[in-house]
């Protein structure tokens, strides 16, 4: 192995490196930092280290070849890469929405938009519902919740009467948990992944229209085996007229971006 990249980021560390012609590819917690560059040195000690992410200068890689790779540039290099891998390239420009421990918004290697509606809201009001902080088992109690327990929705306030819109939009996120007792934590986390995946398409969905495309290429940690955000992120493609495109290695992107990067 002879290139390392790695993505610093907030809350996690993805690592890429090809072996023997293959891509590999890890990820480990931003807490365990010190161990992964202690296992990569020892794993291949004459590679030089191909790195980004928020937290770059927390890499301890000092007598090692260095370089530093700008983050919007290797995520947007990655992506690219991972549509031609994966033959998942849009037919015309597209939006790209990477949604980590927050969400960035790039269009044409610019980013012109974000919010910090992503990852980290996701465990830390879900540690604050639930007392759970682990990602995936955070995941797994909303697979099993019903968030129209903790969501009121559009036919909620209609009832009998006829909506003017669709009435299984939400009319407020949580409008059920003041009076509706009956609510469990998984319920709630449903109900958090649907506003997260709301909130970023809306912010996204906007963007696609000020830069005139229908297409959105989604990336990024949170996205990892999160099929809920992923369905909501979906559901919406016809009312709102976008299409959705979702990568298998979209979370690595900025590693493998950064390990491309000369």
């Amino acid at each position: 192995m002879k290139r390392i990249g790695i993505d610093a980021g907030g809350s996690l560390v993805k690592v890429a490196f090809e072996e023997k012609g293959k891509m590999h590819l890890k990820t480990y917690s931003s807490y365990k930092m010190d161990e992964v560059i202690q296992w990569l040195k020892t794993l291949s000690p004459y590679a030089s280290f191909h790195i980004t992410g928020g937290r770059t200068n927390q890499l301890n890689l000092e007598g090692y070849r260095v370089y530093t790779i700008p983050e919007f540039n290797a995520i947007v290099e990655g992506t690219s890469y991972l549509l031609h891998q994966e033959r998942k390239l849009p037919q015309n420009n597209y939006l790209l929405v990477n949604i980590g421990t927050g969400t960035s918004i790039f269009y044409n290697d610019n980013r012109i938009s974000g919010t910090g509606i992503g990852g980290g809201l996701l465990t830390g009001l879900g540690k604050l519902l639930t007392n759970e902080s682990d990602y995936n088992q955070l995941i797994q109690m909303a697979k099993q919740g019903d968030r129209t327990k903790s969501d009121l929705l559009v036919r909620d306030i209609y009832n009998d009467s006829i909506s003017p819109i669709d009435e299984t939009l939400t009319a407020a996120n949580f409008g059920k948990v003041g009076f509706n007792h009956s609510g469990s934590k998984e319920d709630h986390i449903a109900a958090l992944i649907q506003l997260i995946g709301e909130t970023i398409l809306l912010i996204s969905n906007a963007a696609a229209q000020s830069v005139n495309t229908s297409q959105i290429v989604f990336i990024g940690g949170t996205l990892t085996n999160n099929q809920p955000l992923k369905e909501v992120l979906l559901h919406f493609q016809e009312k709102m007229n976008y299409t959705a495109t979702f990568l298998n290695n979209g979370g690595h992107a900025g590693a493998i971006g950064a390990m491309l990067s000369t």
